[in-house]
């Protein structure tokens, strides 16, 4: 079933529908004057401009819209109709506007982050780099990122989050260029990000979010007592599904690198352990057995050797 939530429109759409009113006023001065022969004046001209002004509030009103279902979500503006299927939405963001104007407040925009233009997660990035993340297709227009109480506006914003939410995309953070993606948590996100500045190194391990008895010990102590045993640092990023060991220091993508290789050993076949914070969605599967890792401790005597993951560069 389909939910339709009708927006106030944006400036610029207002301007875009101003040629579609030319075009309503030509026909109609047309169809008044030259078939009777009537001079526009007056009550004449008066109900002619009317009726341009109700035809723009129509379009304003019927054809500024968002369509929600169950394969994606339709964007309706006056001139022109964009859908967009869910599996092809990366995340949300929202983007800020200047005014141009000095003392002037600036106005917000939630976008859509398409499969592809993303940026890339759990890596910091300057809000100039950003930003090149953030020009995606435009759900809405907000005058503030604040909650503003009972307002239309506040309304038509909770209602457009929900029907989001509701479809596995969760709001982003009320601040411009925060890109927000449904694969994780906020806090993972933020997590990797602070560990990417420190220039960490990090092994995720994705278990799942079932995790029978027989499993337990793996996370409990065995995953734990590896990453001690290869230069582990105490902290650890526990998630629903996953969990991130880090590895600081001089050697600390030696480390890394162990570990990476002595919990694939370890850890059932369905399980991915992957260099990062924040796990790959598809991990590769174990080295083959009988391969050796030089200075892993712990079952992993005997796997392949795993080079550090190579830094990207900076997204420009």
């Amino acid at each position: 079933m389909a939910t339709t939530v009708r927006l106030s429109p944006l400036i610029e759409e207002h301007s875009r529908a101003l040629g579609v009113d030319l075009g309503y006023f030509v026909v109609v001065y047309a169809a008044v004057v030259f078939p009777t022969g009537t001079d526009v004046r007056g009550w004449w001209a008066f109900a002619v401009l009317g009726s341009v002004v109700v035809f723009h509030w129509l379009q304003m009103r019927f054809l500024v819209k968002l369509v929600f279902d169950e394969r994606g979500v339709t964007i309706q503006r006056v001139l022109r109709r964009r859908r967009f299927a869910w599996t092809d939405i990366a995340g949300l963001v929202y983007s800020e506007r200047g005014s141009g104007m000095p003392n002037a407040p600036s106005t917000y925009r939630l976008r859509l982050v398409l499969r592809g233009q993303e940026p890339p997660l759990g890596r910091f990035l300057t809000q100039v780099q950003r930003q090149d993340y953030c020009s995606g297709p435009v759900l809405m227009a907000l005058a503030t990122l604040d909650d503003d109480g009972e307002s239309k506006g506040g309304h038509r914003r909770r209602r457009v989050l929900e029907e989001l939410a509701r479809h596995g995309f969760p709001a982003p953070a009320p601040r411009p260029w925060e890109f927000r993606t449904p694969r994780f948590s906020a806090r993972a996100v933020t997590a990797a990000v602070a560990m990417d500045l420190r220039g960490t190194q990090a092994v995720a391990v994705r278990h799942g979010a079932e995790v029978s008895a027989e499993e337990e010990p793996l996370l409990a102590r065995t995953l734990p007592e590896l990453a001690g045993a290869n230069g582990g640092a105490d902290t650890v990023l526990r998630e629903a599904d996953f969990v991130s060991f880090f590895f600081e220091g001089p050697a600390a993508a030696d480390h890394a690198a162990a570990f990476l290789a002595a919990a694939r050993e370890v850890v059932p076949p369905h399980w991915g352990v992957t260099p990062g914070t924040l796990p790959a969605e598809d991990g590769p599967p174990p080295g083959p057995p009988g391969s050796v890792v030089p200075g892993a401790v712990g079952p992993a005597g005997a796997a392949p050797a795993v080079e550090p993951p190579a830094r990207e560069p900076d997204a420009r």
